[in-house]
């Protein structure tokens, strides 16, 4: 390698990203499925647009009145686009977009950090991502990760328009947070954090009142598009409008815009989850941007410290995910890093004992290979691709989809009349036959599918089209009373409740099954019943 020409090496950058293209592909070969729960509903969202176009909300979900898409469609959009046009199924091409996604975000941050602070930190940079123990969030296919894609580009072009002096750069980084917004609302949030925190930054250090302008400029086109997509609703559909004042946001997504719990993180889930490479050249990096004072330090600063305080909101008594806004903490902190191994990599050949060509070889290797060893030791962790719902009974698997799951789409898929709904005892099992099966799910188990309960009305599951019940048979209560009669407990499992009943399903279905169900089907883990109507 020619060291004397390393900082004109504009290609380094590609290498990270290349690294994580190779890493993420680890897993992607290896399952058949792709990584992650949240895939499972986003797959469906992404079905809804192809098979009605735009709309806001999903019919398949609580049928029959429909619920809500809570994201922005972009990514959906994406997948819909590919999986159509290339007749690929939408789980295949969501797995095919791991790869394509970890890629991005790290050519991103490297491109951003190499436009910041030269080539070799865009190359750190990149690769300091790989060492994180977030790498494991970065492989799923989400619309964050395509947010993350957007997202540290809005931010250059915004220092870049103070740079420059020039509010038409400002504007690019809107267009760019325009895509933000279509894609993840927990990342517009945290990019308008970052943009009001450097501009307060300019206001206040460098006192440059133009600053407002820059800010504005950056807002216009989504705020004129706002205005203009106000005044189209208030013409075409003005109660949605009206909801709009009354509810804001959540009129339309149908999600609540601020958390009901709290979930803080201690200083040592920090340290793991970001990185000791990326922490101890990040703070090499910080001490020397601290004795220069450069706008661009500046601006990293304020991008790390806001999105410190967001994870740590409820210091002023807002709910936050910790652990959630740590990939947003980890941008700034490795493009800041990779002007640490920049700075590194300098004193280094300025001293006399460490300038040979070994020693600055053994210094890339190790910036090199020990990310890619983490990397590769995260994705080829069996726990990578198993994800579990937390309980007060412990935990339930809800991906990857097991056999029997599999088998109960499949069956549905041959079997299942589409014009029904069915309602099931593990929702996040509904979700999959949403997805895989096209299964309208109604919410209402624990009405309907239990012998002799108050509520069972057949001529009611006749008027809402409820066809099937589906029983769980794994999710009973740990202790028996065999004194007392048979009850469901609905139980909180993070996004979906589950049902739990107090007795073995399976030797007491004679006594759980309402008369008006016929068992049609029952596989090692699930049994179905029709209703006859």
């Amino acid at each position: 390698m020619d060291y004397t020409s390393i900082y004109n090496k504009r290609n380094l950058i590609l290498l990270p990203a290349i690294a994580a293209f190779i890493i993420a592909l680890i897993p992607s070969l290896k399952y058949q499925w792709p990584l992650g729960w949240d895939i499972i509903y986003h797959v469906h969202y992404s079905q809804v647009y192809a098979h009605n176009g735009f709309t806001l909300a999903t019919p398949l979900l609580n049928a029959p009145v429909g619920q809500k898409i809570g994201y922005p469609p972009l990514f959906h959009f994406l997948i819909a686009t590919i999986g159509t046009g290339m007749g690929i199924d939408f789980f295949q091409v969501a797995r095919f977009l791991q790869s394509i996604l970890a890629a991005s975000i790290v050519l991103s941050v490297s491109y951003v950090s190499y436009k910041f602070y030269g080539s070799l930190a865009g190359l750190g940079a990149g690769f300091l991502m790989l060492s994180s123990m977030l790498v494991e969030r970065m492989i799923l296919a989400l619309p964050e990760n395509l947010a993350l894609v957007f997202l540290p580009l809005a931010v250059y072009f915004y220092y870049r328009s103070f740079k420059d002096n020039h509010l038409k750069i400002a504007i690019i980084g809107g267009i760019l947070f325009l895509l933000v917004m279509a894609t993840h609302q927990a990342a517009t949030l945290c990019l308008i954090l970052v943009i009001i925190s450097i501009t307060l930054m300019e206001l206040i250090v460098y006192r440059n009142l133009k600053a407002l302008g820059n800010f504005i400029s950056f807002f216009i086109i989504p705020l004129v598009l706002g205005i203009v997509g106000i005044i189209g609703l208030q013409v075409i559909a003005p109660q949605i409008v009206g909801s709009l004042w009354q509810q804001g946001i959540t009129a339309i997504i149908g999600m609540s815009t601020s958390l009901p719990t709290n979930r803080p993180l201690g200083i040592y889930s920090y340290l793991g989850n970001l990185g000791i490479m990326v922490l101890v050249f990040a703070i090499i990096g910080g001490l020397f941007a601290v004795k220069r004072h450069q706008r661009k330090d500046y601006v990293i600063m304020s991008w790390i410290i806001s999105m410190i305080f967001l994870s740590n909101a409820y210091w002023f008594g807002v709910n936050v995910i910790s652990y959630r806004v740590l990939i947003y903490l980890l941008i700034p902190l490795s493009i800041l890093g990779g002007y640490g191994i920049h700075i590194t990599y300098n004193k280094l050949k300025e001293n006399r004992h460490f300038s040979s060509k070994n020693m600055l070889t053994t210094f890339f290797v190790i910036i090199l290979a020990l990310p890619m060893l983490s990397a590769v030791l995260t994705v080829t962790d069996l726990d990578i691709a198993v994800y579990n719902a937390k309980n007060e009974f412990g935990t339930v698997q809800i991906a990857p989809p097991s056999d029997s799951e599999i088998d109960l789409a499949n069956w549905f898929n041959e079997n299942g009349n589409k014009s029904r709904s069915l309602v099931i005892s593990n929702q996040f099992t509904g979700m999959f036959l949403v997805s895989k099966a096209g299964m309208p799910m109604n919410y209402g188990f624990e009405h309907y599918s239990l012998k002799n309960h108050t509520d069972t009305s057949l001529l009611r599951l006749k008027e809402i089209n409820v066809g099937y019940l589906v029983y769980d048979k794994n999710l009973v209560l740990p202790s028996e009373d065999k004194n007392i009669p048979i009850y469901i407990r609905s139980i909180n499992s993070e996004f979906f409740s589950l049902y739990y009943f107090s007795k073995n399903i399976t030797t007491h279905f004679d006594e759980i099954k309402p008369d008006y169900a016929t068992k049609v089907y029952e596989n090692d883990n699930f049994i179905v019943c029709t209703i006859d109507y």
